[in-house]
């Protein structure tokens, strides 16, 4: 099996052709909505002050402190994003700022935070 493909440069995503086939699909990720489950709850700073997470609705934002962390309103940490979305800290450097909602949370069987994100 091999490809069909031309071997050009312009066959690979990234890469568009003058004639407006092949390349990227003219989306930019750094502005499309996301949702995730954020990673080490209970070790951010919310969880450790309050023994609790924050309700469904609360509003956050996202810093990137070496890792990118969601944080509320006051600046707290509630949870780091999983790190498949890394690729947001060059988003944030070029710029792009993110808030978003708590969509999920509970204590049990360990304290876990889902949330809604989009660009600002």
């Amino acid at each position: 099996m091999g490809s069909s493909r031309s071997g050009h440069l312009s066959d690979y995503s990234g890469s568009s052709k003058t004639d407006g086939t092949g390349g990227t699909s003219g989306s930019d990720r750094c502005r499309q909505a996301f949702s995730c489950k954020l990673e080490e709850v209970a070790q951010c700073d919310f969880y450790v002050t309050n023994s609790t997470i924050p309700n469904p609705g609360t509003e956050l934002s996202l810093v990137h402190e070496g890792r990118i962390f969601a944080v509320t309103s006051d600046g707290t940490k509630v949870g780091a994003l999983p790190t498949a979305l890394n690729y947001l800290a060059g988003c944030m450097k070029d710029g792009n700022a993110y808030v978003g909602v708590v969509t999920a949370s509970g204590l049990h069987p360990i304290p876990y935070v889902s949330a809604d994100f989009t660009a600002q």
